[in-house]
């Protein structure tokens, strides 16, 4: 999963992850991963005072059914569901990975990765804030 998120590395690394898979061939999540993203919003990153970014990371994987247009309309899917939830487009980032057998979590999984702005764990300064506000 490292590999599908290609970030700089910094000393303290602080995000919130929701992890999901789509069904063969579907474009949309179903209801119930739906439900279990809304309450991942409203459980995790609705705990922090200021946000930073949200990412979605998923695959292309043509062998296995997912060309690039379904991984785009599944990515464009995910970024809907994030709006609708009140994120700004502006703060969502989006990646289509490539499939790699062996190296890669399963084709038809997901990734949102949620990195809070300060104060957080690994915030700047004297002393990291370790409480959520």
């Amino acid at each position: 999963m490292a590999a599908i998120l290609v970030k700089p590395a910094l000393a303290c690394s602080f995000n919130i992850s929701f992890n999901t898979s789509f069904e063969p061939d579907a474009v949309r999540l179903p209801a119930s991963e739906v439900r279990r993203l809304a309450e991942w919003m409203i459980n995790d990153p609705a705990a922090y005072e200021k946000k930073e970014e949200f990412h979605i990371a998923l695959y292309e994987a043509p062998a296995f059914g997912v060309s690039h247009v379904l991984a785009r309309k599944r990515t464009a899917h995910l970024k809907q569901l994030l709006t609708t939830f009140g994120v700004p487009a502006s703060m969502i980032s989006m990646e289509i990975a490539r499939y790699n057998p062996g190296k890669s979590v399963a084709p038809n999984f997901a990734h949102i990765n949620f990195m809070p702005g300060c104060p957080h764990p690994c915030c700047p300064g004297p002393e990291p804030t370790s409480q959520i506000r």
